[in-house]
């Protein structure tokens, strides 16, 4: 079951999984009040329900965190037993600690939201902090690791005959830089070199970076992060990439938010190509710079295997 605009997610989900989709309907009243409607039937003991906590061009994130939990609702009202949410980007995710007492948590919040609407488990993919996850969420949750599909389907682009690095664009995507460097690495190639690109955030818009680490000069790079949304950090990584000598730089992260003006950042600054995954419905660069030079790779099927592997024989 999906909400309208993570159709093509859903349906590659479902094929994988070799089950039925649904589609709501979703009815938008003039006061702003939203329906969320689900087709008349016989209700299934299990029902999936893939949504996309992220801004759409016809709905904020707000409007779609609604929509998820009225259509959680409506199928428990009608007879479901157990609802998995399938949440491939999770808004608010970042929102997991306080540095200070007033802080707001917004994760707890969108997950108690989720909870009493009636989701009994979620999955999403590479959430910010899946520990945070956790604590947040009282039932199951699962993050699924987007690392292998993508880096299999990005070691088509790169060209075997020059060296490959892998570039973390602070200290925080380290570790996913390392798991990046292994899932590159291969007989043929060789093991893929690191670099780091070490900044300091001045405002939560603007960072200054300091100073660079490893061995990039005449090779083939890939930044990676978790995700890219107004592209200044990953836009000013790929720059310095290019002035300590990198042959070319290709950008790499799970979830493209790319909210204005990152197609244009990431455009202007030379990156080869861009690769994320399905996570995020709308495609942001259509009619922008980036257009041609952006990858999306599916991951559903990932999602669908990561499913099938914790549930219950027979529960789906």
């Amino acid at each position: 079951m999906t909400l309208p605009s993570d159709a093509a997610f859903a349906r590659s989900f479902s094929d994988a999984l070799g089950i039925a989709c649904t589609e709501a309907r979703v009815r938008r009243f003039p006061d702003g009040e939203l329906e969320v409607q689900w087709h008349p039937g016989a209700m299934p003991h299990t029902a999936v329900v893939v949504a996309s906590l992220a801004a759409t061009q016809t709905d904020s994130l707000h409007d779609r965190l609604m929509q998820l939990v009225f259509g959680i609702h409506q199928l428990k009202t009608a007879g479901v037993e157990r609802c998995i949410g399938v949440v491939p980007y999770l808004g608010y995710a970042r929102s997991d600690t306080k540095t200070a007492p007033t802080d707001m948590v917004g994760l707890q919040i969108v997950m108690r939201h989720l909870h009493y609407a009636g989701m009994d488990a979620l999955l999403t993919v590479d959430v910010h902090t899946p520990a945070a996850l956790h604590n947040a969420f009282t039932g199951s949750a699962w993050s699924v690791n987007a690392v292998p599909p993508m880096a299999k389907a990005l070691y088509a682009h790169l060209p075997a005959q020059v060296p490959l690095s892998v570039c973390a664009p602070d200290v925080g995507a380290w570790k996913r830089a390392r798991a990046w460097a292994g899932a590159l690495s291969t007989p043929a190639r060789g093991a893929v070199e690191l670099a780091m690109v070490h900044k300091q955030r001045i405002r939560p818009d603007a960072v200054t970076h300091d100073a660079f680490t490893g061995d990039v000069e005449g090779r083939t790079v890939v930044v990676v992060d978790d995700m890219i949304s107004t592209g200044g950090t990953m836009a000013q990584a790929v720059r310095t990439c290019y002035e300590h000598g990198a042959h070319a730089v290709w950008a790499a992260a799970t979830h493209g938010l790319l909210v204005d003006p990152a197609p244009v950042r990431l455009a202007e600054v030379g990156v080869k190509g861009v690769l994320i995954a399905d996570t995020i419905p709308d495609d942001r660069t259509v009619n922008t710079p980036l257009a041609e030079r952006l990858h999306v790779v599916d991951v559903a099927p990932t999602c669908a295997e990561e499913l099938s592997a914790v549930l219950p024989t027979g529960e789906l």
